[in-house]
């Protein structure tokens, strides 16, 4: 006989089963089906998604509730009956952009609410491009942005992000904040992101202080849902080639080229028809080497870019979770170049207890970069040097036959290892006998590691004697002749707190949001390093070279960094209609003198939603929503380096001999300035935004202006080499800076099959020098001044084309009435300039503004059309900028400039039947008269770039039933496909590159990457 228990237990069992139901249905909006629209039951993990085709089925017991939700429509719950059959229509939510609610400093708010200048991405956007660095995914996909990506070097590949222009001398970069704490975000697993958000106004920025001057830029982390385990793998297989790469000539048209200038100088021909016919035929490769194909000869092609990412997210009502494992794989333009990276992402969610939540978050990077022992800006100076005076890539014997032969394949290595770490624990406690309060705690410690090795190899470089035959080919050694070791080994860690208390509530009409918080961060810094000489072993270590005490070296230092706030924020709104909002922060630095260390930035916003007023509510069916905003505040930026405050020292080596004993000396570095600190950043904003034809159109507008004052610049006071050490810098810059940046975007849903929409958004920022401390030789004159121009603005003499015959009289003199230029005589198809003060003879006092600052555009923009087809579907974004020019060092445009490598648009050179040509008379070198800063020698580095397209289709519901699979999406896409600009031979993002000429041509270019991959959910 059973036991009345298990009796009653199969009673209850097979009640349960009678009382679960079926439940088959489709939903809708009214017109056509919705897919992936997400049915839950109630207060359980249970649930399933529409299809394609808008349908579901569920099993659910009677009683239980189904919540339908899908984003940008209102939720709807059903109670199950005894129905079988639900056709549900979900209604279009008007609001449901005002609802979102979007990250602010500190906390988040509904975007109905916000009175401040915000900017937001999902990460989705930009989790299937083909970028190795995050902060290249940004560029025209965000309002208020402006990003120069100068270089594509793998781990070396990151932008310049500036928020709303340039405003500063000194640093102009954003502060970045991952999951609320400051971190870089550029290295994190693009799979993991789930929402960036930009802050640019006082408003936004103001409860960061002393580091809010430049913007901030939030990135947040996924975290889990409630529902079932999500299984999903993400990843794609790129290929790479560089989006443009300077077009050398071969060693025909060197040597063609070579005996032109020749001629035009007067001078006998280097090179004779049968050298001439020797460096086309390739019949004598180690005396006449062709160069015919020099790029393909030392680089990848379709260098390898990819990306996969496993994640699992899922959760109850009490603990939710979300777990990613990242891989990324780089190859570089050369054999020696790759970056490898893993990421880790653990986030954890758990409500303890019904008023207690504890998170806790860990986000790991390990990364692996190798490179040539040599710098990239000194390969691509070698790499100008490739031709017929220095010898073949490789003589006939397979040695080496030029400088960048052996440094580019067998000079050793840099290999750069780093670890680091991101983790946080947080608690947040409702307070229970007072609604709405609550207090969070959280402490995070984030260490890093760095461990950088170059290992440096003794450069081949092979000699021919062509005296003999057959030729003698010697070996010999450029540089140092043994091996040698040099390793640096960093480690930091910072430890930040924050406490806080939060009060959000509604009273009626009324609601109220205050925050109060106090952080605190410290930052350590250790490093050591070890050098090691004449190696006779060709083992990389660091015990294994060269006994000598001459041969061996160590450094080390050490770091701490100290910075404390108090934030706070008032929020008020009214019927969600009059919105105020008081935020700001009481900030201290360990910059600054112990009695000058802190500093209040406070800011204020209002907002007026007119949309709500009865004059406009219910009566224009077509305005959604409509806001108008003004926010003013004071933030601050940190000027200079820490400690100069204080009369600062160097430690000599031997400075001298005492007692037969080699003593160590110090010398003062620099004036000390007592007075010195922050500087400060007076914003205002006014923005109106905008939502009409339910969500068919939505913009928003603002226009900015920024004044930025005790920037540090150098006195402009002389003191004769006797005072014996340098001026102290002052706080006496002034900078201003204003503009207008706005987005736009429209969605519209043609049939149940095609959907289509468009964004755009653009910024202008135009920054002016009000005060900084010049010579009178610039100041008095008005073409020179720097004060009242852009930062950053070239200066030069301007270009009036060339010399022609017609300028000169018979004796080759110079027609009376032409200013005389002193840099030897001038010749027809010599460049001439212009005489600004006409009187007759061209000098410094006629330089003059020649072109836009390079290091950021004034315009940056883009538009991103999409469209999807049933199970395709097809996202676009073209990026452009403007205003924004690049000056043509000598190395990147003059032929034979330092006896380097002519480009093959060298060809469209003055002559006199050619006098409009691209460029001056040839010459063997380029004359000092046409080698002058000038217009003559200004790129305009404005550009339209199809910067992203992705091209996806999604798998059939049906077919993924049969697998028994959630998802699967496959994609092909790519990242700077195609590039429009006056540019010539160089990408026009082109920034500064390590070699010994910085505003050169000699960096590495970007890449362009098209990959495929597929999005998997199990």
């Amino acid at each position: 006989m059973l036991p009345l228990q298990t009796l009653l237990f199969f009673l209850f069992a097979h009640a349960m089963a009678q009382d679960k139901v079926t439940i088959s249905g489709t939903v809708t909006d009214g017109k056509t089906a919705l897919p992936n629209v997400s049915i839950l039951i109630k207060g359980t993990s249970q649930g399933t998604t529409t299809t394609e085709t808008g349908k579901f089925t569920i099993q659910a017991s009677r009683g239980q509730e189904l919540v339908f939700s899908f984003i940008g429509y209102e939720k709807q719950t059903i109670v199950v009956g005894d129905q079988k059959t639900l056709n549900i229509v979900l209604v279009q939510s008007a609001n449901q952009t005002l609802n979102d609610v979007v990250v602010v400093g500190y906390g988040t708010k509904k975007k109905a609410s916000v009175t401040a200048a915000i900017s937001t991405l999902k990460g989705a956007e930009v989790a299937s491009v083909p970028v190795a660095n995050l902060s290249n995914s940004l560029g025209g996909r965000v309002s208020g942005v402006i990003v120069k990506q100068g270089s594509g070097e793998p781990g070396k590949d990151g932008s310049n992000i500036y928020v709303r222009g340039i405003s500063s001398t000194g640093a102009n970069q954003p502060l970045m904040i991952v999951d609320g704490i400051p971190r870089a975000f550029q290295q994190l697993d693009p799979n993991s992101i789930e929402t960036f958000t930009v802050l640019k106004d006082a408003a936004a920025v103001a409860p960061y202080g002393v580091a809010g001057a430049n913007g901030v830029i939030l990135v947040t982390t996924k975290r889990g849902k409630t529902g079932t385990p999500t299984l999903s793998y993400n990843g794609y297989v790129g290929f790479q080639n560089p989006v443009v790469l300077p077009d050398f000539v071969n060693s025909y048209q060197y040597a063609t080229l070579r005996n032109a200038a020749a001629v035009n100088e007067g001078l006998p021909e280097p090179y004779s028809a049968s050298d001439l016919q020797k460096f086309q035929d390739g019949s004598d490769p180690d005396a006449y080497p062709t160069f015919k194909d020099i790029w393909g000869s030392i680089t990848n092609k379709n260098a390898i870019l990819t990306n996969h990412n496993i994640e699992i997210s899922g959760g109850t009502e009490r603990v939710k979770y979300y777990a990613g494992l990242g891989y990324q794989f780089q190859e570089g333009m050369w054999a020696a170049t790759n970056s490898r990276r893993f990421n880790l992402t653990l986030n954890l969610d758990a409500q303890v207890t019904n008023t207690t939540n504890v998170s806790f978050n860990v986000n790991g990077r390990q990364q692996k970069n190798m490179y040539p022992q040599i710098t990239t800006g000194r390969l691509f100076e070698l790499i100008g040097y490739l031709h017929p005076l220095y010898g073949p890539l490789r003589f006939s014997n397979g040695m080496n036959g030029t400088f960048l032969t052996g440094s580019l394949f067998n000079s050793g290595y840099q290999q750069i290892n780093s670890t680091a770490l991101f983790s946080q624990l947080s608690v947040e406690q409702k307070i229970p006998f007072i609604p709405g309060l609550k207090a969070k705690g959280t402490i995070a410690y984030d260490p890093a590691h760095t461990m950088d090795k170059l290992w440096t190899l003794p450069v081949h470089k092979a000699s021919l004697d062509r005296s003999q035959t057959p030729y003698v080919i010697t070996d010999g050694i450029w540089g140092q002749t043994k091996p040698s070791l040099s390793q640096n080994y960093s480690n930091e860690y910072q430890l930040t707190y924050q406490a806080g208390l939060t009060y959000d509530n509604t009273f009626g009409a009324h609601h109220i949001g205050v925050l109060g918080l106090f952080e605190a961060k410290s930052n350590n810094y250790q490093t050591l390093g070890a050098d090691r000489r004449n190696y006779n072993l060709g083992i990389d270590e660091i015990n294994l070279g060269s006994s000598s005490q001459a041969d061996m070296s160590t450094r080390g230092s050490s770091s701490q960094a100290r910075q404390v706030g108090f934030v706070y924020r008032v929020a008020y709104d009214y019927a969600q209609k009059y919105l105020l909002e008081a935020s700001g922060r009481y900030d201290g630095s360990y910059f600054f003198p112990p009695d000058q260390r802190y500093g209040f930035f406070p800011a204020f916003s209002i907002g007026w939603r007119l949309s709500e007023e009865n004059f406009l509510k219910n009566k224009l069916s077509w305005l959604d929503n409509l806001k108008i905003r003004a926010s003013y505040g004071e933030v601050g930026a940190l000027a200079g380096t820490p400690f100069q405050y204080m009369s600062t020292y160097d430690v000599l080596g031997t400075n001298y001999i005492l007692g037969g004993n080699a003593v160590q000396g110090i010398r003062e570095r620099a004036e000390p300035n007592p007075y010195i600190t922050w500087e400060r950043a007076k914003k205002t904003d006014v923005g109106l935004e905008a939502n009409l034809w339910n969500g068919l159109l939505n913009f928003e507008i603002d226009y900015f202006y920024e004044k930025r004052s005790n920037m540090l610049v150098n006195p402009d006071v002389v003191v004769p080499s006797e005072y014996g050490v340098g001026l102290s810098q002052v706080n006496a810059g002034i900078m201003d800076n204003r503009g207008v940046d706005f987005t736009i975007s429209s969605f519209y849903r043609i049939s149940d099959d095609l959907q289509v929409s468009l964004g755009a958004n653009m910024t202008y920022a135009k920054n002016k020098v009000l005060q900084i401390f010049e010579t009178s030789t610039t100041y008095n004159n008005p073409n020179r001044r720097v004060t009242g121009r852009p930062l950053g603005t070239q200066f030069g003499f301007q270009s009036l084309g060339y010399f022609q015959e017609s300028d000169f009289d018979a004796n080759g003199n110079l027609k009376p009435g032409i200013a005389v230029q002193p840099w030897g005589a001038v010749q027809p198809g010599d460049i001439r300039y212009q005489d600004m003060n006409g009187d007759g003879k061209i000098n410094d006092d006629d330089i003059t503004v020649i072109g836009d600052p390079t290091a950021a555009p004034r315009i940056i923009y883009g538009f991103s059309p999409s469209v999807k087809y049933k199970a395709f579907s097809l996202d676009l974004l073209f990026q452009g900028a403007a205003k924004v020019d690049w000056y043509y060092h000598g190395s990147s445009i003059m032929p034979f400039w330092e006896t380097m490598l002519p480009y093959v648009h060298n060809f469209d050179y003055w002559t006199p039947e050619n006098t409009n040509a691209a460029y001056p008379r040839l010459t063997s070198a380029p004359t000092v008269n046409n080698s002058q800063t000038s217009s003559f020698w200004m790129g305009d580095a404005s550009y339209l770039r199809l910067k992203s397209a992705t091209l996806a289709y999604t798998i059939p519901p049906a077919v993924m039933r049969k697998l028994k699979m959630q998802n699967i999406r496959v994609f092909v896409s790519g990242q700077n496909i195609f590039t429009w600009t006056k540019l010539i031979n160089y990408d026009p993002e082109i920034g500064p590159n390590n070699s010994w000429i910085p505003n050169g041509s000699w960096g590495y270019p970007n890449q362009k990457a098209i990959s495929i991959g597929a999005n998997v959910t199990f």
